[in-house]
């Protein structure tokens, strides 16, 4: 009975030494796992942290480079609105110069005065060229401008108007250049009507070009 007693007891020692053990053994296993878990959360939140934090800066990228984009458009619109307004502006300068040269030329020949063919000839070249030119540079935003007769005949009334009353003025000083040393005659009615005809087309003109200066995209224009 003894050496029973004393397996039994054994055998109680044992399984106890043998539990211990084993709660030993798993008490830090258990920690280490819920260790293991609890890092696994923190990289999951983290990762989706960064996930976050990557997806905004995308975002905001995004939303600079619109920003961006709409600031050099408007700035582009601008600009091109700007040099739409600079061409119109230089073309009615150039036609303005060539009105009133008409108009000046007239005035000296009413007061009498003799005009050289040559200077005549080489001031309203010139001013025939740059209205020709800043014609040309209204091209560019789909406004056509004849100065000349296009393939149909056609010219500007303003340029028609102007032109006839140049040559007109241009007969006259060649008439008085074929009587040297006598006094300039009187103008003729038909060349003071011509000057009044090519005032009241640039007149009518003017307001054409403040349309002009409203209208965007229109399409093309003949003046």
């Amino acid at each position: 009975m003894e050496d029973g007693n004393a397996l039994a007891t054994l055998a109680g020692a044992l399984v106890g030494v043998l539990a211990t053990g084993l709660v030993g053994w798993f008490g830090p296993l258990r920690l280490q796992r819920r260790q293991a878990e609890a890092n696994a959360g923190l990289q999951e939140q983290l990762r989706l942290h960064e996930l976050g934090l990557e997806e905004m800066r995308t975002r905001n990228a995004l939303e600079l480079q619109r920003l961006q984009y709409e600031h050099e458009r408007e700035l582009g619109a601008v600009q091109s609105a700007q040099a739409r307004v600079d061409r119109i502006v230089c073309f009615r300068l150039v036609g303005s110069a060539w009105m009133q040269a008409i108009v000046a030329t007239l005035s000296r020949l009413e007061a009498g005065e003799q005009v050289e063919l040559a200077a005549f000839d080489e001031e309203f070249a010139r001013l025939r060229r740059e209205t020709d030119e800043a014609a040309a540079r209204l091209m560019l935003d789909g406004v056509w401008v004849s100065s000349a007769d296009d393939e149909q005949g056609m010219t500007a009334p303003l340029f028609a108007a102007m032109a006839r009353a140049t040559e007109l003025l241009r007969r006259h000083v060649v008439g008085d250049a074929a009587r040297p040393g006598v006094a300039a005659g009187p103008v003729p009615a038909e060349v003071r009507e011509a000057v009044r005809a090519a005032e009241a087309a640039r007149e009518r003109f003017r307001t054409t070009l403040f349309e002009l200066l409203a209208v965007e995209g229109a399409g093309v224009r003949r003046l």
